[in-house]
């Protein structure tokens, strides 16, 4: 999976950051280059990632290899 955009915006932001997670923190997540993982079960996001101590789940949009976060929060 080649993901070239993570698509942060006013309709999505609030609910990624509200467990305490930035947009900075997100998108360094991203650079990081990190393993996509499939989502098990039936929620919104189907894949996810685990980089810099958070995890982020995102919907993906092949046709524009972009990213778009659902939610986001620390590892413990």
């Amino acid at each position: 999976m080649r993901i070239d955009y993570v698509d942060l915006d006013e309709g999505n932001t609030p609910h990624v950051t509200r467990h305490g997670v930035t947009e900075f923190e997100v998108y360094a997540a991203f650079d990081t280059k990190p393993s996509v993982r499939r989502n098990k079960g039936d929620g919104t996001a189907g894949y996810y990632i685990v980089a810099n101590g958070i995890r982020v789940n995102f919907v993906y949009d092949a046709e524009g290899r972009a990213a778009r976060p659902i939610s986001a929060w620390r590892m413990r």
